[in-house]
């Protein structure tokens, strides 16, 4: 088969990094479009830096490349941030995604994989299903709600995967969850060994702190890769979630890295941040059927990865 280019927005991130790996693996041309100087990735064949908010730019970039699958990552994610910068994430998630959208359709471009979250959802059911109802409180679930309700009028063909709680890093080392400011618990954890903070102990959870579907980015990445193919091989436009359909507690996670390091972890606890749900778990019966989807890592190989990264890029630093 003729080799296929694939074109990432957000390539410099955390799952972009890995993506981009995942998908040279599987034997694609990876192009790389980041909106800012990162760290040299030797599996992106040709890297361009653009906003994804400014049509020219990407307009230059489509023009020069014959895109075959848009994987659109970038975007911010904080969704408890998104509380005070409602207009910047409405006009990074949604605005962003429409005119990306724009250029796919001006140069042709028909397959799209797009990025979006779980914090569309309500929390009312578990495992949460893809037809659930949506709707969360939080501007950035909203914001990406709104970019998947455009993709679905747009007439292109997609993958819509919503996300649970990404986390780890790549078993060889090579990349890792490294945000600026750093807002995931696994990573803050691992920062913070000796002064951890938990936001809330009183969510209607068994022991209080609330509950997440973690879920190894190697494991997501790969779940990309394979969307590409669904597509390019004519598989119908679709929306799945990824997680691994078990769930762990905050305290549950300190318990199990404890063990991963061998030491015991100082927490306190403070109030509970606006618009957290109290338990958000997948329902992964429709990835499993369409892609094969079978997460690979489980808990303590999370913690493994995520820890022993952290410590090398500390060193590095």
């Amino acid at each position: 088969m003729e080799r296929k280019t694939a074109l990432i927005t957000g390539c410099a991130g955390y799952l972009g990094s890995h993506l981009a790996k995942s998908l040279k693996r599987a034997g694609w041309n990876v192009v790389g479009v980041g909106h800012k100087r990162h760290t040299a990735n030797p599996y992106i064949d040709i890297m361009h830096y653009a906003d994804i908010r400014n049509f020219d730019e990407l307009d230059f970039i489509f023009g020069r490349i014959k895109v075959d699958t848009v994987f659109h990552l970038a975007g911010r994610i904080e969704a408890g941030i998104s509380f005070d910068e409602p207009i910047e994430f409405y006009s990074v998630n949604t605005g962003g995604t429409l005119n990306l959208m724009r250029v796919m359709e001006k140069h042709g471009v028909k397959n799209i994989v797009f990025s979006s979250t779980a914090a569309v959802y309500q929390d009312k059911n578990e495992p949460i299903k893809e037809d659930d109802p949506k709707f969360n409180n939080s501007p950035y679930g909203n914001a990406k709600l709104c970019a998947e309700e455009a993709i679905k009028a747009s007439g292109l063909n997609y993958v819509i995967f919503r996300y649970f709680n990404l986390t780890g890093a790549d078993p060889d080392g090579e990349f890792g969850e490294a945000h600026e400011p750093e807002t995931h618990l696994i990573p803050r954890l691992i920062q913070n060994l000796n002064n951890f903070t938990i936001n809330g102990n009183n969510y209607n959870t068994p022991d209080g702190t609330c509950i997440r579907d973690y879920v190894h980015v190697t494991d997501i990445a790969d779940a990309h890769s394979d969307a590409g193919k669904y597509l390019l091989g004519g598989g119908k436009s679709i929306i799945m979630n990824l997680g691994t359909g078990q769930g762990f507690s905050i305290l549950q996670v300190i318990k199990e890295l404890e063990k991963v390091i061998g030491k015991q972890i100082n927490y306190a606890v403070q109030p509970r941040r606006s618009g957290d749900a109290d338990s958000l778990i997948a329902d992964i019966t429709v990835a499993k059927e369409v892609l094969n989807y079978r997460p690979k890592y489980d808990m303590i190989a999370i913690l493994e990865t995520a820890y022993k990264w952290q410590i090398n890029n500390e060193k590095r630093a």
